[in-house]
């Protein structure tokens, strides 16, 4: 695979991606503007926080993302992050990378890593504790080289300004639901005059349709994600390979990780606009193992089985049987 090719299609993207934010921002605005009669503000205000949003992201997104999971710099001392550490450095030589990822560790029994950062030479590797205790070198090296190809191919890019994204279009909606839930239960000044009770009265179905209109662009966003972040893990194991020239590596931490998931909770910190960062969802969200039209519009990863079938060449119902039983 061509990782100049794939970088350039990421850039576009991203570009196309915050185009189509600043877009939907700016008709939220409008649809303001027109319930309250207010306009050009609420298009401003709107748009004015989601170029704010875009730029907290770009200067601060990674660190923010490795924040909510409360992850730290690894411990140079503790010889399994030091091993940790120079799988990534061995593994960022055989990209071609010019720069080795900061290396984090957050604590969590699951076994789960992600990768972040606008740009390659800021980018950042984290793990689980528990991919470090449970896994051994050839798959924590499947591991990376996955992680290492979504910073190669700029798919950190493109990642991170969704969880940016997304994480605008979830406070937008959550706004105006809690106003829209605030205001029907404290009555809105019932005892008040007439004139006022239809004011707030229109002030609720203003608040509805913003509600309604919000949700929907936020279901659109989730939905459009979803369809990315699949794309980008079939792509990243396919890379993972080309780096470690094993397969056996990434499949046998895939299995791993498959089967832990019927023990553990979910990753402690992960969130919907971080959890399609993650090379398994951290959320444990049963459509991610299903198929089908609906499970294909809503998960965020494909099925593990299927991508350790295709990783070591062999039927995937053989691979999900095995699962199962296991």
């Amino acid at each position: 695979m061509d990782y100049l090719v794939q970088q350039k299609k990421n850039l576009k993207k991203t570009y196309l991606l915050v185009f189509l934010f600043l877009f939907l921002m700016a008709t939220l605005g409008l649809i303001v503007d027109a319930l309250f009669g207010v306009f050009p503000f609420g298009t401003i205000l709107l748009i004015f926080i989601a170029l704010i949003q875009i730029l907290a992201g770009m200067s601060s997104g990674p660190a923010l993302v490795l924040r909510s999971v409360n992850a730290r710099k690894i411990n140079e001392k503790s010889l399994e992050e030091k091993q940790l550490k120079n799988i990534v450095e061995e593994l960022t030589i055989a990209a071609g990378l010019e720069k080795t990822p900061e290396v984090y560790v957050m604590e969590d029994e699951n076994i789960n890593a992600f990768a972040t950062g606008f740009k390659v030479e800021k980018s950042a590797v984290c793990v689980t504790s528990g991919l470090l205790k449970h896994l051994n070198r050839e798959e924590t090296e499947g591991v990376i080289a996955h992680e290492i190809s979504h910073i190669k191919n700029r798919d950190t890019l493109l990642m991170t300004t969704i969880s940016a994204i997304l994480g605008t279009m979830v406070l937008v909606q959550l706004f105006a639901w809690r106003s829209l839930r605030f205001l029907a239960w404290s009555g809105g000044g019932r005892r008040s005059s007439k004139k006022k009770d239809s004011g707030v009265g229109y002030i609720l179905v203003a608040l509805l349709i913003l509600a309604l209109v919000a949700t929907l662009f936020s279901l659109i966003g989730r939905v459009s994600i979803f369809a990315v972040s699949r794309t980008r893990e079939y792509l990243a194991d396919a890379k993972a390979v080309e780096l470690t020239r094993n397969p056996k590596g990434l499949s046998g931490a895939l299995r791993k990780i498959a089967k832990m998931q019927k023990n553990k909770g979910k990753v402690k910190g992960a969130t919907i606009a971080t959890a399609h960062l993650f090379i398994s969802d951290p959320l444990k969200r049963s459509v991610n193992n299903k198929e089908g039209f609906f499970a294909n519009l809503f998960s965020t990863h494909p099925p593990i089985h299927k991508r350790i079938a295709l990783l070591e060449n062999v039927p995937d119902e053989i691979v999900l049987r095995e699962l199962q039983e296991g």
